[in-house]
This record gives structure tokens, C-alpha cells and sequence, in this order.
């Protein structure tokens, strides 16, 4: 920015500062010439006025306040006209409102004053321009670039997302302050971001400039972080899928900050809004601090840490930090063959949460009877053990456009109660009679014995696991 400090430092001009010189470093927009005993209906400010005298004739105190309560940088005499030097009257109220006050000699045209601004200003806004470019090149972090355009721009800036997430600031600038402008960042048809600038005195085509140079960062940071986001799913994607060994798994995990020799376990975050946008928004926010990918309507975390207390402190903080609407996390496993495990824990624990009312981050601990199917080994294990209970009550329900598997259900949450468990199915208890007697017969089981009823509420529970996208019926 080009200040009054600046153009008289200019030694072909020979100015002098007659008063004001507390308001050197006003910045100069213009530099502009009037006789009008009151130009200011027709300046924006941050002008230069030049004048040979005519305004300061009747009252040159009055004019001095006049031009500087409306924001011009200073004025500036061209002796040898009807003054030869600054008017006292002029002198004090320039001093008084810390307003330059200069005068300029006869010999020195004013034709050479304002080309000698319009020159510097030119000068100026290429090496802010080549200053905001360097800026692209530094490497710098978004914050301190950031503050760096704020110098450069004299202004305070805010740079965030259009969900209201802030990227970086330099200063803080109140919701709904009048002097603030509002500029998209933008790249294409893309809203990358919102530039919030609360300037003293803006160029509004300076801020512009910050506005490009800002997109151009954001694109890069945005394409090197999706580049990241994709090697960290693949990451996680491997490790679920048991493809990862440990010696690999500790290579692999220094590419993301990670150390490698801790425990791992893993977090699931359900978004709080439905959607695809929330649901990817939740990963780059997760993205962040972990290596995540997105799978099963959420995204799934990978956490270091030393043991469960731990992981938990760290997937509550995620679920902090990032706005996610639930979240699980599973116990920490030291073998990347077990961490699927880990994130089955963390999965079914998401479902389960809220059927058991807890309010935040669900654990193990509330997983119930689910454990028990975990903990078996072999995953066909699960299912023919499914098939065999209750195969041919889904093969009928599918065929029929029945409710049998539904009112097994309800009907031992009920605890065998008729009335209770036909009021939640919404039938008559003589319906749910002759259903139970339909699911007996198809079962071969007796719903009258606990046994029988235990093996079946077990089958029920391994066939949500299997359909995790249903959510999990109340323990």
C-alpha cells in the first residue's frame, strides 16, 4: 500500500510537511485536484488533494477538518499562488486531527505529483502482487500465510469455511459488523471458502487479489490432501481387509504421523446430518488427524494409543472436534490381523448406542450379548449359525411378505409377554399367537423354553450383525 509517508520520500517532488506529520502513513488511493471550497460529495477517501489555495481562503481550519473527517489522506499546497506557505489556522487543524498538511513549490507541476503517485502506486500493488505470488511458493502454514496478507492488505482477515469452520484469522471479526465485507473464494463453480475482511481503509481490488491468491492455495491444499485421504484409505481399507502385516503396518503408518509400535484401534463416526455431503465433510474433518476411510454410512478411524482408557479419551475428543452425531471406538488390538475385530466393536457399538440411551461415544461395554458373536472366530461360523435357527423364517417372510423374524423379536424382548409385544407390532395378540405357533413349527423350537428362547435371541442378534444396515433392536 502506498502511504503519504511514501510520496514524500519521492525527492523530485520537494514536499514539505507543514503539519499532520502524525498522519504519515495514511494510505494514498489517489491523488486528485480541486478549487471547490468543499470537494468531499464528490471523493470516495484516501485521496491526495492537491489545490493552489482557493478553498483555504475564507476558511482554511474548517476545510482542513472537512477533508479529513471524510477520510482523505492529506492535502497537499502548491505555493506561489495566492500562498506562500501553509495557512497557521490550516496548520493547527491538520495537527489537530493528525491530517498531513504539505506544500509543494511553484516549480514543481502538480501534472508531475500525480503521475509520481499514480507511478508508485503501480509500483506498489506489482510488488504486492509478486509478494502475495511468493506467498503461494513459501510453503507457509494457512495461518501464518494468511497473517501475511493481512499486513500486506492492512487489514484483519477470517478466512472460513461456508459451513462457518474456521480455516485461519489473523484478528477477530464480530457476526454481523457493518464494516466487514464478505468475499467468496472461489475456483470454478467451487465455494472453497469465505474471506471476511474488516479494513480501516480497503482496496477493495487488493482484496480481490488476496482472494485469487487464496483460491489457488486452497485448490493445491485441497488436491494434496485428497491425494492423502485416498493412500489413507487405502491404508485402512487394507487393514480391514487383513492385507497388512505389522512390519508393513509400521512403514505405512509413518506416512501419516503415525508411530507404528503403539496399539491400534479403531473409531466409527456417523455424521450428524443425513447425506452425502455431511458424511464427507465428517471424513476431511476426521482426515485431519487420522488416516479414515468412509464405509458402513460413517467413517471409520484409525487410532494409535496405548491402551482402551486411551483410545476412548482420543475418539471423544474426534467426536468433538469434528461435530460427528455418534461414534464408537473398539478396544485397542497390538496384531493387524485382529483390528478388524476392533472395528466391529466400534461398529455395532455405534448401532447399539442409542437403543441403550447413551448420549456420546459408545464402547465395548455396550455392546451386550453382541460380544458374544464377536469373540467367535470363524465368520461362516456366524452364519451357519444364523441359517440354522433362522433361515426359514426369513425364506417365509420373503416369500409370504410375512413378520415372523420381527415378532420373534418382539416377542422375547417382551419377555413372552402377549399383550406388550402385539401392542409394539401393532396386531392382535390372537395374530402373534398364531405367528409364535408358525415360528415353533418352522424352527423346531420351543419358544416356552429359556434354552430355546436364548439360542433363538442369539440367532436374532448374529442376523443383524449380518444386516448391519437395520439398526440394532433395544437389549
Amino acid at each position: 500500500m502506498l502511504t503519504v509517508a511514501d510520496i514524500i520520500a519521492l525527492p523530485q517532488l520537494e514536499l514539505e510537511v507543514a503539519g499532520g506529520g502524525g498522519g504519515r502513513d495514511r494510505v494514498v488511493r489517489w491523488a486528485h485536484i480541486s478549487e471547490l471550497d468543499d470537494p468531499t460529495p464528490w471523493l470516495r477517501g484516501g485521496e491526495l488533494l492537491l489545490t493552489t489555495g482557493q478553498p483555504l481562503q475564507r476558511d482554511p481550519a474548517g476545510f482542513v477538518e472537512r477533508l479529513a473527517r471524510h477520510g482523505l489522506a492529506g492535502i497537499c499546497l502548491g505555493l506561489g499562488f495566492g500562498f506562500d506557505e501553509m495557512p497557521a489556522e490550516a496548520v493547527a487543524a491538520a495537527d489537530r486531527f493528525g491530517f498531513p498538511a504539505i506544500t509543494t513549490p511553484y516549480h514543481v507541476p502538480f501534472i508531475a505529483i500525480t503521475e509520481a503517485v499514480f507511478t508508485a502506486q503501480g509500483d506498489a500493488r506489482v510488488q504486492t502482487l509478486e509478494r502475495l505470488t511468493e506467498l503461494m511458493l513459501d510453503g507457509r502454514d494457512l495461518d501464518a500465510m494468511l497473517a501475511e496478507m493481512g499486513r500486506v492488505a492492512g487489514t484483519a482477515l477470517v478466512l472460513r469455511e461456508p459451513s462457518g469452520r474456521i480455516l485461519a484469522r489473523t484478528g477477530e471479526i464480530a457476526e454481523g459488523d457493518a464494516g466487514a465485507v464478505v468475499l467468496p473464494v472461489v475456483t470454478g463453480s467451487t465455494v472453497h471458502a469465505e474471506l471476511v475482511a474488516r479494513p480501516a481503509e480497503h482496496d477493495r481490488q487488493l482484496l480481490h487479489h488476496v482472494q485469487t491468491v487464496l483460491a489457488v492455495e486452497l485448490l493445491k491444499r485441497r488436491a494434496v490432501a485428497e491425494a492423502q485421504r485416498r493412500l489413507s484409505g487405502d491404508l485402512v481399507e487394507s487393514i480391514l481387509a487383513g492385507e497388512v502385516s505389522g512390519p508393513e503396518l509400521r512403514r505405512k503408518a509413518a506416512a501419516f504421523g503415525l508411530q507404528g509400535e503403539q496399539p491400534m484401534a479403531f473409531a466409527l463416526l456417523r455424521p450428524s446430518q443425513p447425506g452425502t455431503r455431511a458424511l464427507a465433510e465428517l471424513a476431511d474433518h476426521a482426515g485431519d488427524q487420522w488416516p479414515c476411510t468412509v464405509r458402513d454410512g460413517g467413517v471409520a478411524v484409525l487410532l494409535e494409543a496405548d491402551d482402551d482408557t486411551q483410545a476412548e479419551v482420543r475418539a471423544e475428543s474426534l467426536l468433538s472436534a469434528t461435530g460427528a452425531g455418534a461414534a464408537g471406538v473398539g478396544r485397542v488390538r497390538r496384531n493387524p490381523a485382529d483390528l478388524r475385530r476392533s472395528y466391529d466393536e466400534a461398529l455395532y457399538a455405534v448401532e447399539a448406542r442409542a437403543a441403550n440411551g447413551h448420549p456420546a461415544l459408545a464402547t465395548f461395554r455396550d455392546l451386550g450379548s453382541i460380544q458374544l458373536l464377536l469373540s467367535l472366530q470363524d465368520e461362516r461360523g456366524v452364519e451357519l449359525y444364523c441359517d440354522s435357527l433362522l433361515g426359514r423364517l426369513v425364506e417365509h417372510d420373503r416369500a409370504h411378505g410375512s413378520s415372523l423374524v420381527d415378532s420373534l423379536r418382539a416377542y422375547i424382548e417382551a419377555n413372552g409377554r402377549w399383550a406388550e409385544a402385539a401392542a409394539e407390532l401393532h396386531v392382535h395378540r390372537h395374530t402373534l399367537r398364531y405367528r409364535v405357533r408358525k415360528i415353533e413349527e418352522l424352527t423346531g423350537r420351543d419358544l416356552g423354553n429359556a434354552g430355546d428362547r436364548l439360542e433363538l435371541w442369539l440367532a436374532l442378534r448374529a442376523y443383524q450383525l449380518r444386516t448391519p444396515v437395520a439398526p440394532l433392536e433395544p437389549l
